[in-house]
């Protein structure tokens, strides 16, 4: 009898530690989701029309999507559809779980992790989203989506289709297309979010799931209000003084990601958090390793640095005058 019991009491501490990583998992995965979409809205004239993401009815968005391909190959990748209430019409809702998968059109030259975003421009793609398998080009039209700070020129094919695709690379290769790929809700992804069983339609047309808190800064980024996640505490950077002034406008942040041995760090992932409000966004280093925070308040600002393979480092809280340029520079060590 009290072996049986210890082998239930094991069965459900595994059960609770698999539960706990699968949250784990899900929030990681929302978190970078935010960082894909605040790295496309922090560059507009490169990036999604705003005209366009204001009339869209759902966004989906699938964060490090991998490809490997030597001649025609694949590709898969896990992320979040949301979906604005009341038909398209209200605030947006809670994100529903979603795997992306399927081969590629198109010559296909290397290995890639590509973030790709989706806008659902009306109801008849979003319903397409609930079937088991949804076709992209075929069960809905698909095009890449105009870039810019407008949609003014956008062509016939673009504003006609039912789905506009963005892609953020991060590897290269030629022939980059959406045509055949496939999306299915993953109802495992949404029982580690939820912890519990939910559908996607609930989540996306009915809107009675409401989006747990790992959501929270996704759901603001796409309202326009901003995201807030919590810093850490590491100190490490070097930083040029500020200027003081009496001065009210914005000012910025900016500064070059290089290794301790000099080499620039391309797309590290840079976190600049407000300590008095707790505001915070992301950016991402270009391929010279240099980054730029613009349209700061004054005030005093954190910033994390991540980038694979290296040492995150944390600032202790900087202060910015308004209307004042600071230069912080940033060199991180090897190692997790």
């Amino acid at each position: 009898m009290q072996s049986f019991a210890r082998w239930l009491m094991l069965g459900a501490m595994l059960w609770q530690a698999g539960h706990l990583w699968a949250a784990t998992e899900q929030e990681e995965r929302l978190e970078d989701s935010t960082r894909v979409l605040q790295a496309i809205l922090d560059t507009p004239d490169s990036g999604i029309p705003k005209d366009l993401l204001e009339r869209s009815e759902c966004v989906g968005i699938i964060p490090s999507v991998k490809k490997f391909a030597f001649g025609f190959g694949g590709r898969y990748g896990a992320g979040y559809v949301l979906c604005r209430k009341n038909l398209g019409k209200g605030a947006w809702g809670a994100p529903s779980a979603f795997t992306l998968g399927g081969g590629s059109v198109g010559f296909q030259l290397g290995f890639s992790a590509t973030d790709f975003v989706l806008l659902f421009m009306n109801h008849s793609g979003v319903e397409k989203l609930l079937q088991d398998k949804f076709t992209l080009g075929a069960d809905a039209s698909v095009a890449g989506g105009p870039v810019g700070r407008t949609a003014s020129a956008a062509t016939d094919v673009q504003m006609t289709a039912q789905i506009l695709s963005y892609s953020r690379s991060k590897g290269l290769f030629a022939g980059l297309a959406l045509e055949g790929a496939v999306l299915r809700p993953s109802n495992d992804d949404n029982r580690g979010l939820y912890g519990k069983e939910v559908s996607a339609k609930d989540i996306l047309i009915a809107g009675t799931i409401p989006p747990p808190a790992a959501a929270e800064p996704l759901i603001r980024l796409l309202s326009g209000q901003g995201v807030s996640p919590i810093p850490s505490s590491t100190p490490g950077a070097s930083s040029a003084p500020a200027a003081t002034s009496s001065k009210t406008g914005p000012g910025s942040i900016s500064g070059v990601v290089s290794d301790t041995g000099g080499a620039v760090i391309p797309d590290a992932v840079l976190t600049i958090t407000n300590s008095d409000t707790n505001a915070s966004r992301w950016v991402t280093a270009n391929a010279e390793g240099r980054y730029t925070v613009p349209g700061l308040v004054a005030g005093n600002y954190v910033i994390k640095v991540q980038a694979a393979g290296l040492k995150a480092v944390t600032t202790t809280p900087i202060p910015l005058e308004a209307e004042s340029d600071q230069i912080v520079d940033f060199q991180l060590e090897s190692g997790q």
